[in-house]
């Protein structure tokens, strides 16, 4: 339900961009991943994901060194971005961000077929709709779940989005807080910072005050 020109796709670019000295290269997948289809578009995720990484081996071949690679994708993007990163015959990109991975169709297919850990040197995801539109299980190396990684994020409650005539948002808008988190976190890295913590129920009662911390999003810590 995107193009590269809105939605995600123009948050993070807009974000990366402002940043200064960065490339970015947008994959337009919309008539392959339209959203009232969506069974055909988890489908077209392996597609896009082996056409990426051949364009990826391609540019490889003219000079782009995977070591300052990053791919980024929300949704069903990120399952492609596991696909392109599982796919590369020249290597494992440096990164890979996951911004709710998509659950739906996903959960029971094979790791080649999915985002995982070994789709690149490093995979962080965060998980702001799990159980829903986002998968819940960890697939990364470091997973993250603001506010408990689960619908309503704030701001998305009922009582928020009625009234503005937001019903649309209400279905999808803790999915998309994934990918505002992550790009609020590209122009300032170190606005999240995160506890490890086996579970959520035990982070609010103050059992992981102590442990180890990281910042959430494009300021981790990738050792």
């Amino acid at each position: 339900m995107e193009t590269p020109d809105d939605g995600s796709a123009l948050m993070v670019r807009e974000a990366y961009t402002h940043r200064g000295d960065t490339n970015v290269i947008v994959v337009d997948a919309q008539r392959l991943e339209a959203g009232p289809w969506y069974f055909k578009a988890a489908e077209n995720t392996w597609y896009i994901g082996r056409i990426a990484a051949q364009f990826i081996d391609y540019l490889v071949s003219r000079g782009l060194k995977l070591s300052k690679t990053h791919l980024v994708g929300h949704s069903l993007g990120a399952q492609s971005a596991g696909v392109a990163g599982g796919s590369l015959q020249s290597g494992l990109v440096s990164r890979i961000t996951g911004l709710d991975p998509a659950l739906p169709l996903f959960d029971k297919l094979s790791l080649s077929q999915r985002l995982d850990p070994s789709d690149a040197e490093f995979v962080d995801v965060i998980h702001t709709d799990a159980g829903i539109f986002g998968f819940k299980q960890q697939v990364g190396h470091v997973d993250f779940y603001p506010n408990g990684g689960i619908s309503p994020q704030p701001g998305c409650e009922l009582e928020v989005v009625i009234p503005k005539q937001l019903v649309l948002n209400k279905f999808f808008c803790s999915h998309w807080r994934s990918y505002m988190f992550f790009s609020e976190s590209v122009l300032h890295p170190k606005s999240f910072v995160a506890s490890r913590c086996p579970s959520w129920k035990e982070y609010t009662r103050g059992f992981c005050a102590n442990q180890p911390t990281t910042h959430m999003g494009f300021g981790v810590d990738l050792k």
